[in-house]
């Protein structure tokens, strides 16, 4: 599908009491710009991506691709060079869509340049029901009004003007947003200065999005990649969302164990493969360990059991002592628990210092191997001989009688590696260990606490009168307490496990999704469409001088949509002037794969900016023109601005029906009823 076509381009300048202008028409097929150098050929070439508003595809920071002939001073010719100062300067386009429907698109350079206006031409008949005249904003007007979305946006006008639907891609910040049109046009427009480095050179890389260029090209052949890579990346989303989530309910869950002084079970990550995602709290009672579940039932059971009671019984010294003896054996776990995590954390750094010194001499030994398989002597390790006495070597201090020898560098390697694992086990159970031992300790340390102030209680209640009364109540309320507690703790379990449950689902879903968008790559009309594009980019480079040996070599890569040759990307495997031959092949066999299915898309017009790069050979830029002036068959157009010799670009141009624009000033001249008075 051939989007547009531009007919005519307008450069005016205003200065004082006078106007300057230029104005080139354009045909179907080639049309050629012709000028000397700093004349101003790439100023025509220019204003077309200027007054499309796609500025961003001539370059990083071309905010304004004009010489200062355009908003500063023009100079009214090369032999007086009598300059004025511009007051205002403007791009006028005239342009068709692929319905025929004409309009003029204009500009300010110098001037309001983030609006554009467009008018619909008089002779476009029923063109202004679809099309809107009137005035557009380029750039943002707000969060989510960009230019390319908002109903009063130029970009959002142009590709409706054009017949296209721009997809939405993903972004490296994990957000979609448009195939803006600054990143589709580098396949059309190629600039001097950077275009001809690469394929699609000046695609924007501000927006963020992810594999741009390869996007740009499925969207242009109508393979719905980009669709399916937008699937991939929010599938990966999903996942890395989940992931954080579960750590976020890690850290929440043992905020919840410290605060109650209970401990959690060790959770494991997604997708381990012994999974233990359930969390479960609990309370330590007598040296065990007691779940909330049962810890609540045990605590409604005396609860239940007290109320029933009729009389309070008074504290005895039986009693006290036993309390006195829980307080005793609290004090003495503790104590020996102190013990145990002070050993087991004076044990880590010997347990370090061995790895590390095991890794060193296990590194040490791989390099003698590798230096070894690579044929060097110093890979040898020469262990049958002693470097004093040279006399034999064993591999012990006793007896000879053995005659064991000492082990081999592989041996070395081999018995180093099975050391490293086994303190590598060991640092990891005294891991484990050391953080059983701090949950006990702080379970011990607040069971303690507890018994302690019982002990006390109980010490009082001997002492009084009503101290039986006083114990019962104290009980009760200790017992309610509890009770209490255990519930709001049983209920965080349940809702922590509930979110555990939904983080589980969501990230077990999108793992099943992510794996299998992986395994299936998008193939929906893909093979037909890249066969025609790799025989027309092969009959192109024949046309161009390539042997027939490369040119078998070359072909359109499935995975990246651009030429590659054995495999590789071919700029790394041509020369220069080869590769701007490969530059014009593959931009205009895009541009004539356009003419036959319906869905291919294109711009309509293609645009190369002193194509004759690092002195490409006379017949090959012959036959570039050739090639070029074909277009006009599909409705194609393509657009040169050179510098070449006026006589050898007729020569060339001899029997092919080229629109030839040649100037011998400065492009922009006196409107022509004003010449005398300037």
């Amino acid at each position: 599908m051939i989007g547009l076509t531009i007919q005519n381009i307008e450069i005016s300048v205003e200065v004082h009491r006078a106007r300057f202008t230029c104005n080139i028409p354009l045909e179907d097929g080639l049309n050629i710009i012709r000028a000397d150098n700093s004349s101003g050929k790439s100023t025509c070439v220019n204003a077309i991506a200027y007054g499309l508003g796609l500025e961003a595809i001539l370059g990083p920071a071309r905010k304004r691709p004009f010489p200062k002939s355009l908003y500063d001073t023009v100079l009214d010719s090369k032999k007086t060079k009598v300059p004025y100062q511009v007051l205002e300067s403007r791009i006028q386009l005239k342009v068709q869509n692929q319905n025929g429907v004409e309009v003029y698109i204009s500009r300010d350079v110098k001037g309001d340049t983030n609006k554009v206006s467009v008018l619909l031409c008089d002779d476009s008949q029923g063109g202004d029901l679809l099309y809107g005249s009137g005035d557009y904003f380029l750039g943002s007007a707000g969060e989510g009004l960009g230019s390319a979305v908002s109903e009063r946006g130029f970009h959002h006008w142009l590709a409706g003007f054009i017949g296209w639907d721009l997809p939405l891609v993903p972004t490296y910040n994990g957000k979609d947003c448009p195939l803006y049109l600054e990143c589709i046009f580098p396949l059309f427009f190629i600039e001097q200065k950077r275009g001809w480095s690469e394929i699609q050179a000046n695609s924007p890389m501000q927006y963020g999005i992810k594999n741009i260029k390869k996007s740009a090209l499925e969207f242009c052949l109508s393979i719905d990649g980009f669709e399916h890579d937008r699937k991939i990346t929010a599938a990966q989303n999903a996942v890395e969302v989940a992931e954080v989530q579960w750590k976020e309910l890690q850290a929440a869950a043992e905020g919840v164990a410290d605060y109650n002084t209970v401990r959690i079970a060790a959770t494991t990550e997604l997708g381990a493969k012994e999974p233990k995602l359930d969390i479960e709290f609990s309370y330590m009672e007598n040296d065990t360990f007691i779940c909330v579940e049962n810890q609540l039932k045990s605590l409604r059971r005396l609860f239940t059991e007290s109320e029933g009671k009729a009389k309070p019984t008074v504290g005895s010294n039986e009693q006290y002592e036993k309390q006195s003896s829980v307080v005793r054996n609290l004090r003495r776990t503790l104590e020996v628990n102190s013990g145990e995590l002070e050993l087991a954390l004076l044990s880590e750094p010997d347990v370090d210092g061995k790895i590390e010194t095991l890794n060193h001499d296990y590194n040490q030994y791989r390099q003698l191997q590798k230096l070894k398989t690579v044929g060097s002597q110093f890979g040898d390790l020469d262990t049958d001989k002693c470097p004093i006495c040279e006399g034999d070597l064993y591999d012990t201090l006793g007896t000879r009688k053995a005659q064991r020898a000492p082990m081999t560098l592989e041996e070395n390697i081999e018995f180093l590696k099975n050391q490293l694992t086994f303190f590598q086990s060991i640092k990891a159970k005294n891991s484990r260990i050391i953080d059983q031992l701090q949950v006990l300790g702080r379970n011990l340390y607040t069971s303690l606490e507890q018994e302690s102030a019982a002990l006390v209680q109980l010490e009082d209640d001997l002492s009084e009168m009503n101290g039986a009364v006083k114990s019962r109540i104290r009980e009760d309320v200790r017992l309610q307490a509890l009770l209490q507690g255990a519930e709001k703790l049983w209920k965080a379990q349940q809702e922590l496990n509930g979110r555990a449950s939904r983080i589980q689902t969501s990230w077990s879903l999108a793992t099943k999704s992510l794996k299998q968008l992986r395994r299936t790559t998008s193939k929906s009309g893909r093979s037909g469409v890249i066969n025609s594009f790799s025989r027309i980019l092969g009959k192109n480079l024949e046309s161009f001088g390539f042997s027939t040996s490369e040119i078998q070599s070359v072909t359109i890569s499935p995975r990246t949509l651009r030429p590659e040759q054995e495999g590789y990307d071919i700029v790394a495997e041509t020369s220069a002037s080869d590769y701007i031959r490969i530059i014009w092949s593959y931009t205009l066999a895009l541009l004539e794969l356009a003419k036959k299915p319906a869905e291919v898309r294109h711009g309509g017009f293609v645009v190369f900016d002193e194509p004759r790069q690092h002195e490409a050979s006379k017949f090959s830029f012959t036959q570039l023109i050739g090639k070029a002036a074909t277009s006009q068959d599909f409705g194609g157009q393509v657009i040169f601005a050179t510098s070449l010799d006026e006589s050898e670009l007729k020569e060339a141009c001899v029997g092919r029906k080229v629109n030839l624009v040649c100037f011998d000033d400065y492009i922009l001249q006196p409107a022509a009823e004003q010449k005398e008075s300037i």
